[in-house]
């Protein structure tokens, strides 16, 4: 109890040097926690942005066509009747399904050309799996049975067009015989997903069906599920109709289009591991700093209580309750300054307009802003970290001071 005692009435000795290295600890504990919410956040904000815009929750697709889903071609198509398409959409958890036929093609304006990626889609069951009909910034989305076009207002601005002006795209059918579709824009986009603003014409099924002479084939068939809902079991489920029905098509998770984000979001713990490594190296070296610069000017005063009959480890333990004591309280500092800076860049986030606008140059599909998150329990790890760092920290000094002669430590010059 005396060492407990003396331990805490030596952190107000020498109140400069503490106050120093309880900052010095709190910095890193602020660093840690901002950079996870961040993080945290671009996982979060990806993921969500990938599912909501692009992919779905499930996609149905030929195995062949998987393999070769990023070059858009035209073989190895899917036929799905209604009858299929309403076993799926009436599985348990399932709120919608969206068959897509994507292909490229070339953007004529009359003037200027670039490549695109065609979107063919119906728009009913559109609307059903994806969140991209909330952000038409002018016009809207063309209703079922129009020959219209939608574009993202990137590609409108690069390509200088706007609501009810007409466009050419140029494709090449299953045949390879070059075809047109001219079209009118009846929409503009500015969705969170800039890969989706930047360059894909969404048109109707039907146009893109015809004018690519599929017959009814498509692409892809995207599957939306409820949130909180696990996709293995409705992956499994819908591969069993599929296997019933001896039909060559497998369901693929969203993780199988998203591989380049997960890579990020792997590479986002190996960074976390750096920032835990320099958080761990600043945290011992300020308390062991501390530790040996506290032993030093009490050197006569570890030999007078050895010499009263204070035992070693006693004194070993009033080091480590002054250390342990400045790690709570660079600890609880550390949180209040992250818990500060986590509640910012959630509320307004970080404005990605100073690294370009979006991040779609790194494989992220994320614009605009980019949000943090709130993850309580790195508060919680972080904090009883820095106990631990500081007590084991505090251990190898501590006993250092304490093995000192005692005759020879009074007399210390």
């Amino acid at each position: 109890m005396f060492s407990l005692k003396l331990g805490l009435k030596n952190l107000t000795r020498q109140k400069r040097r503490n106050f120093i290295t309880i900052l010095v600890i709190a910095f890193a504990f602020f660093v840690f926690l901002f950079i996870d919410s961040l993080m945290e956040g671009m996982e979060e904000m990806s993921f969500d942005n990938i599912k909501n815009y692009d992919t779905g929750s499930i996609q149905l697709a030929h195995p062949a066509y998987w393999e070769d889903k990023d070059k858009l071609p035209l073989e190895n198509l899917i036929y799905l009747n209604q009858d299929i398409e309403e076993s799926i959409k009436n599985m348990d958890g399932v709120l919608g399904v969206s068959p897509e036929l994507r292909f490229k093609a070339n953007l004529n304006n009359g003037i200027d050309e670039i490549a695109v990626i065609g979107m063919g889609i119906s728009i009913e069951q559109y609307n059903e799996v994806f969140a991209t009909q909330n952000h038409v910034v002018e016009g809207s989305m063309f209703a079922p049975g129009e020959s219209k076009a939608v574009i993202g207002i990137s590609l409108a601005e690069l390509m200088d067009l706007k609501v009810n002006d007409y466009i050419t795209l140029l494709i090449r059918t299953k045949e390879e015989t070059f075809n047109t579709i001219d079209l009118e824009i009846v929409g503009l986009l500015h969705t969170p997903n800039p890969l989706i603003n930047n360059g894909i014409v969404f048109v109707p099924l039907e146009v893109a069906r015809q004018a690519l002479n599929v017959e009814n084939g498509i692409s892809m068939m995207a599957v939306k599920i409820k949130k909180g809902k696990e996709n293995n079991p409705t992956i499994d489920n819908i591969n069993q109709i599929f296997q019933e029905k001896n039909m060559n098509i497998n369901a693929y998770s969203w993780k199988e289009s998203a591989k380049t984000v997960i890579f990020m979001s792997t590479a986002q713990d190996a960074e976390t591991a750096v920032i835990l490594i320099i958080i761990l190296t600043i945290g011992m070296i300020g308390i062991i700093n501390n530790v040996i610069l506290s032993s030093l000017e009490r050197t006569r005063e570890i030999g007078m209580m050895k010499a009263l009959g204070m035992r070693e480890w006693e004194i070993v333990l009033v080091f480590m309750v002054e250390a342990t004591g400045l790690g709570i309280l660079g600890g609880l500092t550390g949180c209040l300054l992250g818990a500060a800076g986590v509640g910012w860049i959630v509320k307004y986030g970080y404005d990605l307009g100073y690294i370009g606008g979006d991040m779609s140059m790194y494989g992220i599909p994320i614009i605009d802003k980019l949000y943090g998150v709130w993850n309580f329990s790195s508060f919680v790890f972080v904090f009883f970290f820095g106990i631990i760092v500081a007590l084991l920290s505090s251990i190898g000094p501590a006993y250092w001071a304490a093995h000192k002669d005692p005759v020879k430590a009074i007399y210390h010059r």
